[in-house]
């Protein structure tokens, strides 16, 4: 009856949304036969029914435009919420020097590199340096499923665990930090030293404070609601700490680590929790079905709305060959070690879900840079999801062998 009265605009919101969890189905569907990665499989049924097909009314993709950037601050509540639950602080991954050096150099050579690599086409460094942020993140709901499967040694999974981890960590706390020097704001190392300082220090303050208190209330909050109130509240935290222009992301990560951490940090605090078999099976649905909407939602959607041009195409390219360049340097120096090695860690480069999100993010903000970099992130996620495909394949080979 609802739906009745609505005004009519928020209609095809709603029927755009479902179709869109519909074809996330269908895609599931065709990688399980196929094992074409899904993301390649959601972008191309976005082209279709948009750019390419015309399948799907324009007042359908202009309605989800205008949540895109709404949903994207969603999705990244829920990306640093789950990634940072699984964040188990020991010694052995502390100690990782291979995956923290690979995860901090992903984004940081990416930055330098793109800036440097725009700037032949007129870019100004600053939208090189976000375009390379947003492309550091190699996507963890692609890459820990793969190195699964490839059965790769643990003295090898340890760092490429660790890498896809922190390089989304590291891309959102770079975007966000550069992102508010696109105002004409002076960008010198001096003022994004102090700006980082004062705009992470406030997301750790609150994200710790926010992180104890919860697990105070642990004992009275359980199973797989207890999931729900925990995002929820990590959703608050996000919006308070954006109201204090600190790192809202980051702070959401610091409390989910601590949630995830529970049983030590509670031990330390002299608190009593207990989360049973059950109650963490219902939890792990519950974040499976809101990855898997946000993942739908967002690999769909840049599909429906991307630009398909040979300008764009070029400059995918170019970045591509930037990112991989870079990747086999990065591999060559750190990882060191047998050839078979070095080709298991190079071919897990795909693009993903944050660099998704992310572009969706700037392309709600509008502006000619900012749209540009979606449009090239769009098809720098095919571009690696395909080459990675390629790569994979035969580093199977070479496994069986």
């Amino acid at each position: 009856m609802y739906l009745l009265q609505a005004d009519l605009s928020s209609i095809p919101i709603l029927i755009a949304i479902a179709l869109i969890i519909i074809i996330g189905y269908v895609g599931k569907a065709i990688f399980r036969r196929t094992k074409i990665p899904e993301a390649l499989i959601l972008i191309l049924i976005g082209v279709l029914l948009g750019p390419a097909g015309h399948l799907l009314p324009a007042s359908y993709v202009t309605a989800l435009r205008s949540i895109a950037g709404i949903f994207g601050d969603i999705a990244l509540v829920v990306i640093m919420y789950n990634g940072g639950k699984t964040i188990v602080l020991n010694q052995k991954l502390l100690h990782d020097r291979q995956g923290i050096s690979l995860g901090f150099l992903d984004v940081f050579l990416s930055m330098v590199i793109l800036a440097i690599v725009m700037m032949a086409f007129g870019w100004p460094p600053i939208y090189g340096a976000i375009l390379g942020a947003i492309l550091g993140e190699t996507s963890t709901v692609i890459v820990v499923p793969l190195i699964r499967k490839i059965r790769i040694p643990d003295e090898l999974y340890v760092p490429l665990f660790m890498e896809t981890t922190l390089n989304s960590v590291f891309a959102i706390l770079f975007f966000t930090l550069l992102l508010s020097f696109t105002n004409g704001q002076p960008l010198t190392m001096s003022t994004f030293a102090n700006f980082t300082v004062d705009y992470v220090s406030v997301a750790i303050a609150l994200g710790l404070i926010a992180g104890i208190l919860w697990l105070m209330m642990q004992s009275y909050i359980r199973g797989a609601r207890e999931y729900l109130a925990g995002l929820a509240v990590a959703i608050l935290l996000y919006g308070v700490v954006d109201l204090f222009n600190g790192a809202a992301a980051i702070s959401v990560l610091i409390f989910a680590i601590i949630i995830g951490n529970y049983k030590a940090i509670a031990e330390r605090l002299g608190l009593k929790i207990e989360i049973n078999k059950k109650e963490r099976r219902e939890t792990h649905a519950v974040e499976r079905d809101l990855e898997f909407l946000i993942i739908t939602f967002f690999f769909v959607f840049i599909g429906m709305i991307a630009l398909l041009s040979i300008q764009y195409m070029i400059y995918a390219a170019i970045v591509t060959a930037s990112l991989l360049v870079m990747r086999y340097l990065e591999v060559y120096f750190i990882i060191g070690k047998e050839r078979v090695y070095r080709n298991m860690a190079f071919s897990l480069m795909q693009r993903g879900t944050v660099v998704a999100v992310l572009a969706a993010i700037l392309f709600s903000l509008g502006g000619n840079y900012f749209n540009q970099i979606f449009y090239i992130c769009f098809l720098v996620i095919i571009f690696t999801n395909v080459i990675a495909s390629i790569l994979v394949s035969r580093v199977k080979l070479e496994v069986r062998q």
